[in-house]
């Protein structure tokens, strides 16, 4: 027996220390819930958790980015609801000014709505937004540029243009339907003619007396209704030149010039009158009309377009088609090939599209291609229903612009479909890597009661045998007073 060191105590003090550093654990794994709350935890576990939860994390954020993704095309898709409502009642307006009950005043009546629907649809090109980002003028599609600007324009492209170098060569420049009146040497103070001038089967009544303002102010008028300028250049009486418009002058002598505002030869323009005296006093007697031309352009084959492709030329607007629903919409400059054929080159960037992040690594985007809706690109900026042919004309016009909203708002649908699709496939991969992180991180609070209860009992029964050994000594000190 000896006194001077207590082995019994010192092993039942290393038990209970042991015992009670796992009770210790036994309550942090209870308290939290956790199975591994420090690295010593479980050093592999840990690491395996902490990527699982920054993927958790990161396909919630997805799933958020989505769902955002998803009103962003619900906001374009609504103002696209009306800009085809829109549409409809043009094209409803085109085939009422197409009937032949209706006069001039009657169609000049349409126009005004059919303007102010265009003004409409343009304010909703410019300013629909999603926080604060453009949705329908072009912001959000692929960005299109040309080496000169004052050759050609880039109006539109479609989603299946690739990112390339384009180059086209205009041969022959697109012009206007014009009549060019002879000169008027003297101009008379007053008409000593009158009748009824008719352009384009519209008319106007010129009286006998009527000033030379009177006459030009009436045949403007008539020209606006058809949709074409009358310009006039003249001389007064003080040798100062007056001008209306744009210009055709010889010396002191007056033209008068009718011309389409419109390029090419869908809008040809017709004179006449129910008085010869009256033309001949006007100079537009014996006159042949000069109908417009399209603009003329060929396909640079050695640039990226496909040997497929195909282009032609309506007005001053140029279209390159291809399969696969590919087209390239360019507008030649007025005079660009004056001085003979001139190359535009075309370079497309894949720049300009919404990425949407739907994954939680990186490389896991969507992009999303919402093309220009303005008139222009639709269009529809020069439509005229002021007459039955340029009613007709427009019918035309808003149908393909009908249809090309409607492959638009499909194509929306399309990506709208998909995100939802997105949504619900982020969950599901959310819902199981959370459920095996648990697994590996989660605390088994049946398992770990069931240890706190045994070493919580063990510690008790440590503590006690502590005490008891601690009094062993006692029993040696009997016997030394014995």
């Amino acid at each position: 027996m000896r006194i001077n060191r207590n082995i019994p105590a010192l092993k039942a003090l290393h038990q209970l220390t042991m015992n009670n550093s796992k009770l210790d654990k036994s309550l942090e794994r209870l308290s939290s819930g956790l199975r591994i709350n420090h690295a010593s935890d479980d050093a592999a576990g840990l690491a395996i958790t902490q990527k699982m939860n920054t993927q958790i994390r990161g396909l919630e954020q997805a799933k958020r980015n989505s769902m955002d993704g998803i009103s962003l095309i619900q906001t374009a898709e609504g103002a696209m609801n009306e800009v085809h409502a829109m549409l409809q009642r043009m094209r409803e307006l085109a085939v009422q000014a197409s009937n032949g009950t209706y006069d001039s005043e009657d169609r000049k009546a349409l126009q005004k709505e059919v303007d102010q629907l265009k003004d409409e649809i343009q304010r909703i090109s410019d300013q629909i937004e999603f926080n604060e980002k453009k949705l329908l003028n072009g912001d959000i599609d692929q960005k299109a540029y040309v080496d000169d600007d004052t050759v050609a324009k880039i109006i539109s492209t479609s989603d299946t243009v690739e990112p390339g170098t384009y180059e086209i060569e205009i041969t022959g420049d697109a012009t206007k339907s014009n009549i060019l009146g002879k000169r008027i040497t003297s101009v008379p103070a007053a008409m000593t003619q009158g009748g009824k001038i008719i352009l384009n089967g519209e008319e106007v009544t010129i009286n006998v007396g009527d000033t030379p303002n009177d006459v030009f102010d009436k045949l403007r008028d008539l020209a606006e209704k058809v949709g074409a300028d009358l310009t006039a250049y003249g001389v007064d009486a003080g040798g100062i030149i007056t001008t209306t418009a744009e210009a055709y002058i010889t010396g002191a002598d007056v033209h008068l010039k009718f011309e389409s505002k419109q390029f090419g030869d869908d809008y040809p323009l017709t004179l006449s009158s129910d008085s010869g005296a009256l033309l001949a006093e006007l100079q537009l007697d014996s006159l042949t009309p000069t109908l417009g031309v399209d603009v003329q352009a060929n396909i640079i084959t050695t640039s990226d377009f496909a040997v497929t492709a195909s282009i032609s030329g309506d007005g001053n607007r140029v279209t390159v088609k291809d399969v696969d629903g590919f087209e390239m919409q360019i507008e030649a400059q007025p005079g660009a090939a004056s001085s003979g054929a001139v190359s535009s080159i075309i370079s497309v960037l894949d720049a300009g599209a919404l990425t949407l992040q739907i994954g939680a690594n990186e490389g896991q985007g969507m992009e999303v291609r919402i093309p220009n809706l303005s008139p222009k690109a639709l269009g529809i900026d020069t439509l005229n229903m002021a007459t039955v042919s340029g009613a007709q004309l427009a019918l035309g016009k808003i149908s393909a612009a009908v249809n090309r909203v409607s492959n638009i708002r499909s194509k929306l649908g399309a990506y709208q479909n998909r995100l939802e699709h997105t949504v619900n496939n982020l969950s599901v991969s959310s819902e199981s890597m959370t459920e095996a992180m648990s697994r590996i991180q989660d605390a088994d609070m049946a398992y770990e009661m069931a240890q706190y209860t045994q070493r919580n009992v063990i510690a008790q029964a440590g503590t006690s045998m502590l005490a008891q050994a601690n009094q062993r000594p006692q029993s040696i000190l009997q016997l030394l007073q014995n």
